[in-house]
């Protein structure tokens, strides 16, 4: 481009989904879209017309969520194809979602830099458009005096950021939401508030009033231009590739065999024999939860399983990590020395995930297997 061309503009789009549906179709679609450079620039705005919960894609839906629960209550759940955390958004909350390609002007190419670059600005995007105290808290929330109000999930893959923005905007079940996501101690040790109903915040509690789809659409152009300078959105709607693509998605990310895809019964139920143990460790980073597994046979590792809320670069990083337990002593000695020369590939990004705590989630796990073997304890059973 040269000094005097105008940069081509983005698209925005504005639409109403439920947050798990617009998750598992809509918004893997836009993103692969953008990837193959058959859309342009993309910011999307969602306003959602019903409750619903994702988990990462890191996840275990058994661990993070009581699926009984969910299903007695007719919560729908769904596990979406980006990291980070379970979410339960509802009615009438907004997400705004960003997907860029990271040649761009001004666009992060880590985890690490978008945090930051991005939530400042959506943080000050709300004390200007609504008069709050909102302010970015490391590493992907922006809180009010500690109270949640934007829960965030970042991906970079094929090229393109994807950087999901939801904003709380109307009050929600917190007694469904906690019993359907029972949070673990680890994860709001470092929270000033520890339980969801305290620790959770919505736009028209914090003003006191009504907010209009109107001043949600100005808050999501706000947040763009502040991020990203002066861009040009124009309007726009999907395009029938896209459309195509959120037709595929929406029947294959439904799946049983996806939504179970990292659950101890899916990846160690095929291959256990009598004596097997499986072990677990689990250990909060900045960056989020840790669980770690082990299925130990005879003092060697057969299979590893890593879940998480934290934002791994690139995905299949997480694969690459468990992977490398296969075939290694259960031991601190060979499962650590691969942990620190997996975090020390310059093609792996665990941004707020440090050697120390996956090494604290693994000594919990050999912990376990010590005192299984010295009697204290018996094999551990699987999740289901």
């Amino acid at each position: 481009m040269n000094a005097t061309a105008v940069p081509a503009p983005w698209r925005y789009v504005v639409g109403q989904h439920n947050y798990a549906d617009f998750s598992t179709s809509v918004s893997p679609a836009v993103e692969r879209a953008v990837a193959e450079r058959l859309a342009p620039p993309t910011v999307l705005l969602s306003i959602f017309d019903g409750d619903s919960i994702t988990v990462g894609v890191n996840e275990d839906p058994n661990q993070v969520l009581d699926l009984p629960f969910c299903r007695a209550n007719n919560v729908l759940v769904r596990r979406r194809v980006n990291s980070g955390g379970a979410i339960y958004a509802g009615r009438g909350s907004a997400f705004l979602a960003l997907y860029l390609p990271v040649d761009l002007p001004g666009v992060p190419a880590t985890a690490a830099a978008a945090f930051p670059a991005i939530l400042g600005h959506v943080a000050q995007a709300l004390r200007e458009g609504f008069g709050l105290a909102a302010a970015y808290r490391p590493l992907n929330d922006v809180e009010i005096d500690g109270r949640k109000l934007v829960a965030t999930s970042m991906k970079i893959e094929g090229g393109v950021l994807t950087f999901r923005i939801l904003l709380n905007v109307k009050a929600i079940d917190t007694a469904i939401a906690a019993r359907a996501m029972p949070m673990a101690p680890e994860k709001v040790k470092d929270k000033k508030h520890k339980d969801l109903g305290s620790r959770y915040t919505y736009l028209e509690q914090e003003l006191g009033r009504a907010v209009s789809e109107a001043e949600l659409r100005a808050w999501a152009q706000a947040c763009v231009r502040s991020a990203f300078g002066n861009v040009a959105l124009a309007p726009g709607e999907l395009g029938e590739t896209e459309r195509a693509y959120a037709q595929q998605y929406a029947s294959e990310l439904v799946d049983d065999a996806w939504f179970h895809q990292k659950s101890e019964a899916t990846r160690y139920g095929p291959i256990t024999q009598a004596g097997d143990q499986v072990v677990r460790g689990r250990e909060k980073a900045p960056a989020g939860l840790i669980w770690l597994s082990l299925l130990v046979r005879r003092g060697v590792v057969q299979r590893a399983i890593v879940n998480g809320d934290w934002h791994p670069r690139p995905l299949r990083s997480v694969d690459w990590l468990e992977e490398g337990f296969a075939g290694l002593a259960a031991t601190r000695e060979a499962c650590g020395a691969h942990i620190d020369a997996f975090l020390a590939r310059e093609d792996v990004e665990f941004a707020g995930v440090e050697p120390v705590h996956l090494l604290a989630a693994l000594d919990k796990a050999l912990d376990e297997l010590a005192r299984a073997r010295s009697g204290g304890m018996s094999a551990s059973s699987f999740i289901v």
